[in-house]
């Protein structure tokens, strides 16, 4: 690994999130699954960290959705089989709290369309489609659940039952304001150009409507005092990373307002699937049941700290 270098060395990069070419090159890594070097640009405009060169899309095959591919903590074939069985349900249920406050304070009873862009193996679809409604004072909303992703697994989606998969170009092609909720689960540091996805879901998010953002922090204190040896910089399937203020930054120049939500079970999903030993999983999903360990753990990597966003109804100013 290499620390600090003369970017005036370097061939001319621009950021890949708002184009700017006033870039800094923070280092640079070896790939743990291509054997190649890749350098790390920071964007001061957005506050946005880059991968250069982009790996590609082929690193995304059948071995990767396995786990033997860039990413070992991968399970895709678990998580399609039976979503109930992994520890991702601690990840579905917290989502589904927030999402359930929102419509609460925000929606009349009625049906919420639901986009899950980027669905990986459709956990969180099928979790949608198996709640079915949500129920609170007597007041009752309906999901109607549709999912969006590319490869082998969204061809199998496609063809379940009660399952609507949407291509990119009928997205596209949709009216605007079409969707009450859209979440992007740990997709946007995949994405090469992250800034039309986000122009994308903003267009298409209703006014008043949520969006539902996980992703890496590297502005958190674990990620600053590992600098390019943490854990989630995997250059070759994670080519960009957000901090608090790069998100903030993408949500205004798209005209969303940054909201911060509390999470807990998808912080101790994230610990237990970084454990490989089933014993020290069980282990460590007894200890996070205590909300003080749960709250330090957000605390050093700062989960909670990455804002979502809400779309401002008529009349209103995104901040």
């Amino acid at each position: 690994m290499t620390t600090e270098a003369d970017a005036s060395t370097r061939p001319a990069v621009a950021c890949r999130c708002c184009g700017s070419v006033d870039v800094v090159l923070r280092g640079s890594k070896r790939g743990t699954f291509l054997n190649r070097n890749f350098d790390f640009w920071h964007c001061p405009a957005c506050d946005y960290l880059f991968v250069e060169p982009f790996p590609g899309y082929g690193v995304y095959d059948e071995a990767y959705y396995s786990g033997k591919g860039a990413d070992p903590y991968v399970d895709y074939e678990s998580e399609f089989r039976d979503y109930r069985a992994t520890w991702r349900i601690l990840e579905l249920d917290d989502l589904w709290r927030l999402a359930s406050s929102h419509m609460e304070a925000s929606f009349p009873p009625g049906d919420v369309s639901w986009l899950d862009f980027g669905c990986g193996a459709g956990g969180l679809i099928k979790y949608l489609r198996d709640r079915g409604t949500h129920e609170h004072q007597g007041r009752t909303w309906k999901i109607k659940a549709s999912g969006h992703d590319v490869g082998s697994y969204a061809e199998k989606l496609s063809k379940e039952p009660g399952f609507t998969m949407r291509s990119h170009a009928e997205l596209a092609a949709m009216p605007a304001a079409s969707f009450d909720i859209i979440s992007l689960i740990e997709v946007v540091e995949h994405v090469e150009f992250p800034d039309p996805v986000f122009a994308l879901v903003a267009r298409l998010l209703k006014p008043g409507g949520l969006l539902l953002v996980t992703t890496g922090n590297i502005a958190s204190a674990v990620a600053r005092r590992e600098g390019l040896g943490y854990g989630f910089i995997l250059p070759e399937v994670h080519v960009g990373y957000f901090t608090p203020t790069a998100l903030e930054r993408i949500y205004s120049r798209h005209g969303l307002s940054p909201v911060l939500l509390r999470y807990d079970g998808a912080i101790r999903f994230k610990v237990i699937t970084t454990l490989r030993d089933p014993m020290r999983q069980k282990l460590a999903s007894l200890v996070l049941r205590i909300p003080l360990a749960v709250r330090l753990v957000d605390l050093l990597y700062g989960t909670s700290a990455m804002p979502c966003a809400t779309k401002p109804r008529q009349g209103s100013v995104a901040q």
